[in-house]
């Protein structure tokens, strides 16, 4: 009895923690212009081409993971950079000036 109680407790605990592990980023690349910089919350606000997979050309704002990364962004310069979605959100990493 106490060996199906043990099994039964570790079946719950693998079924718990199943429910909680971390949800996979999918990832799209993008392409597009820094159109201003808010440093007070590390958004970027990027004129970007369409995403492919997710998204149609737009600009809008995108939360930089890396400070190091965000603090190298300029106002009108041209980048490339990762898109990292979850049902949580997005937000910007690999973000590179992108030369011609």
């Amino acid at each position: 009895m106490a060996v199906i109680a043990a099994l039964t407790v570790t079946g719950m605990a693998c079924s718990a923690a199943a429910q909680t592990k971390p949800e996979k980023p999918r990832q799209y690349q993008m392409r597009g212009v820094v159109v201003r910089l808010d440093p007070k919350t590390n958004l970027a606000f990027i004129n970007a081409e369409k995403i492919e997979g997710w998204m149609d050309a737009m600009t809008m704002e995108y939360p930089v993971e890396n400070k190091k990364e965000y603090l190298s962004l300029r106002v009108g310069e041209k980048i490339s950079a990762t898109v990292n979605v979850t049902s949580e959100g997005f937000w910007l990493t690999n973000v590179k000036e992108k030369k011609d």
